[in-house]
């Protein structure tokens, strides 16, 4: 594959391959802990669900397509070894002609009552969006309580500030998607071709010549809760695409980690 075609709904799922798969055909997932395993997807590690991650799913879990979109909006492809905004897909399938978005009605005088009900707003925090937002607080182990809460990102990739304690550089969510320069330099990844079939992602961004910036390959690393990915000081890990038959409308998201 020297080039794939890229649109709006060029959806693609994302799978890990273990070592042995990838130089023998054959996944060992018994005797390699954690190798070949799910697609990839949105994470939410623990204390701190904001910005999401970039977390591989068990296996037998697709995880959540992907949409590959390049620098150069003109260009109608999306190339091996250039700069790539890779976004997971936030759709899921409308069940009527309003959202599924919850909300705080209007006061019901009759029952008394501040009923939650559907068609909220999804995204836009500020006054005209107040009544859509929700928190989830804990009440013991087992029971949870619904207030406002406001969490606003982005599920476009992009590299993080380096992690001290971990000694790495995640890959998480809350990127840019677009607009090449200074100001967007961690949302930028390229797709490294490794055999006809599998594929490395590598940070190395081209999209301003005069900053600084890592080379590095995209690897795979266990943070104590999940599977996640991070900058590699070594080789990167293989993953395949496997491209999503469905439209964008048909995707239902995978629940978060």
């Amino acid at each position: 594959m020297k080039t794939t075609i890229a649109s709006v709904f060029l959806l693609f799922i994302i799978f890990s391959v273990t070592p042995l798969s990838f130089l023998f055909g054959v996944a060992n997932a018994t005797n390699e802990p954690g190798a070949g395993g799910g697609g990839l997807a949105l994470g939410r590690p623990r204390g701190n669900p904001c910005p999401e991650v970039v977390a591989q799913r068990p296996s037998g879990d697709n995880g959540i397509p992907v949409i590959f979109s390049n620098s150069d909006s003109n260009d109608g492809v999306v190339r091996l070894s250039s700069d790539i905004n890779i976004e997971f897909v936030p759709l899921r399938p409308k069940l009527c002609q309003t959202t599924t978005v919850w909300k705080v009605n209007d006061y019901d005088h009759s029952a008394g009552k501040w009923w939650v009900i559907t068609d909220g707003v999804k995204g836009n925090p500020g006054a005209n969006t107040l009544t859509s937002w929700f928190r989830i607080e804990k009440v013991s182990d087992v029971y949870y309580k619904f207030k406002p809460k406001l969490c606003q990102t982005t599920t476009v990739w992009k590299v993080n500030d380096y992690d001290h304690s971990a000694g790495k550089w995640w890959v998480i969510t809350d990127g840019v998607k677009g607009n090449p320069g200074a100001n967007t330099l961690t949302s930028w990844f390229r797709i490294e071709k490794v055999s006809d079939v599998y594929y490395k992602f590598k940070y190395c961004p081209a999209v301003c010549e005069t900053c600084p910036a890592l080379c590095n390959e995209i690897g795979r690393d266990f943070d104590g809760e999940m599977i996640r990915l991070a900058l590699s000081t070594g080789n990167g890990w293989p993953f395949y695409f496997k491209k999503v038959e469905k439209s964008a409308m048909e995707i239902q998201q995978v629940a978060h980690i």
